[in-house]
């Protein structure tokens, strides 16, 4: 995985102190007068069976939004792709995913259609995680221009971030490939919880 953090509007002392519960242990780094949200950098969950389950994937996110009663973000990225799950105060979570190969519809109605539908989605996930502008969160597209080029998975991932409020420093960067983060302005914190 090129990208597996998670990010949220919530400043860093809350976060560290939610992180005192967590069953796996990572980085965090704290906002910046642009960004003063916190991301996060976890340690990879271990594999059981060999594989590591969506569930266990999702978990350490959706466990600090329940700690923090505050939406987190988790994002992944992958060759294949970009992908954001909301994860909400209620143990609720919604994804989005941006295939790297996307081709919208080529049938007006289809997009038309196709729009509407993403634009109605990415509205509903915004209202659950306070968004203040859902248009906002459905501009994330890396539909390609008509010289073939797109966003990429970590540009859209970026802007994701700032949209949230977190700083994108953790975009690009993943404990599953890299023993620890890029930077120095990282805090480690250790698992604790069980």
């Amino acid at each position: 995985m090129s990208t597996y953090a998670a990010v949220t509007a919530v400043p860093a002392e809350q976060v560290l102190t939610a992180l005192g519960s967590s069953k796996l242990g990572g980085y965090l780094y704290r906002g910046t007068p642009d960004a003063p949200g916190t991301s996060v950098l976890f340690d990879p969950p271990k594999p059981r069976f060999g594989r590591i389950s969506r569930r266990r994937l999702v978990a350490p996110a959706s466990n600090l939004a329940f700690e923090l009663q505050a939406p987190v973000w988790l994002i992944e990225s992958t060759e294949g792709g970009a992908g954001a799950t909301a994860c909400y105060a209620d143990g609720g979570c919604d994804g989005l995913g941006w295939a790297a190969d996307w081709t919208p519809p080529a049938d007006p109605a289809e997009l038309a259609a196709h729009l509407a539908d993403w634009n109605e989605y990415c509205g509903a996930i915004a209202g659950k995680a306070g968004l203040a502008d859902p248009a906002a969160l459905a501009a994330i597209r890396n539909d390609p221009a008509a010289d073939g080029t797109r966003t990429g998975s970590d540009e859209l991932l970026r802007r994701l971030c700032a949209l949230v409020g977190a700083p994108p420093v953790v975009v690009g960067q993943s404990l599953f490939r890299q023993a620890g983060p890029a930077g120095r302005e990282f805090t480690r914190f250790e698992a604790r919880g069980h």
